[in-house]
């Protein structure tokens, strides 16, 4: 049974927590679009930009429409992109990306250099049949899901005003603000969502495959059960382009993002120069902790506390991008030192 308790605890500081976190992100979007839009020098590089995303789409639109299954219509040419084309976009960015990694996992002693980077499991070989089974997975849900989905939903792009046409792809501001908006969303619908999965009896009936990995890689970032991975991965991603109407080429830069996001917080590595994976490698050891994306939802409900105490803190002190190509993992002296310092003078 679902975890009365929880809910109520939900319901009364959902508001509370999610308002003034969604507040502070619109704002600094909207204080991003404003400086844009008062430095000429910022505006006119944007406009550039623009100019040449508006090239590129209408090339990708006209080659759609001329296609036999357009049959040179607009509503053809729309469902062709938007169920079509974003489809191929996802699968291709998803394995590619994927693909690199279990290189390094597959081969570690070819890939040794990488492996300092590993945050669990540093000289070891990830089981291959593992690994076949979580990307046959990926595929399945992909291809028997995604693609479903998107046809079962396409009636609400329309309906949303979601355009594909290249005259209609707004300015960079706009781009700034609903990426600002979208990041809330997600946020919000990925930590409540992700929180429902743990409560008992989802987590023994959907969730608990997707933590059969304890230590993650790229492959388990849609390693789930199809139910949890349309309304936990998918609907909190979509969800925010819905809302605001936004133009498909806004939405697929959002999806972008979110695809590399994801499989990079499952990677297994903290690289230097990159945003840490640390935050959510942790939530697969340790399981309830750390259930969000950007960290502010775990701050406030305080689910994010293990990785900062006790024998864990080290974790926590790592998790910041680094600028030294010395593995976060190889200072550990220096973080229990900088813990104990902070202990204290509190």
């Amino acid at each position: 049974m679902v975890n009365k308790n929880y809910a109520r605890q939900s319901v009364k500081t959902l508001m509370k927590g999610s308002f003034g976190f969604s507040l502070g992100l619109v704002l600094l979007g909207l204080l991003a679009d404003k400086v844009m839009h008062s430095v000429p020098v910022l505006e006119a590089k944007g406009e550039v930009i623009h100019s040449y995303v508006v090239a590129a789409w209408k090339a990708m639109y006209d080659w759609t429409a001329s296609s036999r299954w357009a049959d040179g219509t607009e509503e053809r040419t729309a469902f062709l992109i938007i169920c079509g084309c974003t489809q191929i976009m996802h699968i291709s960015l998803f394995w590619a990306h994927c693909l690199a990694m279990s290189l390094f996992d597959c081969f570690p002693k070819a890939f040794a250099w990488a492996h300092r980077w590993k945050i669990q499991g540093h000289d070891e070989k990830v089981s291959t049949s593992k690994l076949f089974w979580t990307a046959g997975v990926c595929l399945f849900n992909q291809i028997c899901v995604n693609g479903p989905l998107a046809y079962v939903v396409y009636p609400l792009y329309l309906k949303t005003g979601m355009s594909v046409l290249p005259e209609d792809i707004p300015g960079f501001g706009t781009l700034i603000k609903s990426m600002a908006f979208y990041a809330v969303v997600e946020e919000i619908g990925f930590y409540y969502g992700h929180r429902f999965y743990h409560t008992p009896f989802m987590y023994k009936h959907f969730h608990k495959q997707h933590h059969e990995w304890t230590a993650p890689v790229s492959f388990v970032a849609i390693y789930a059960d199809p139910i949890e991975h349309i309304t936990a991965n998918l609907l909190p991603v979509m969800l925010g382009p819905w809302l605001l109407g936004s133009h498909v080429a806004l939405y697929w830069f959002w999806l972008i993002v979110a695809v590399h996001v994801t499989i990079h917080v499952h990677s297994g590595y903290h690289f230097p120069l990159l945003p840490s994976s640390e935050f959510h490698d942790f939530h697969h050891l340790k399981f309830n902790v750390n259930y969000g994306v950007l960290g502010f939802l775990d701050w406030f409900h305080a689910t994010d506390g293990m990785m900062h105490e006790g024998k864990f803190s080290n974790i926590g002190e790592r998790d910041r991008v680094f600028f030294s190509t010395e593995a976060a993992r190889e200072m550990p002296k220096q973080m229990k030192a900088s813990v104990a310092t902070k202990k204290r003078t509190e």
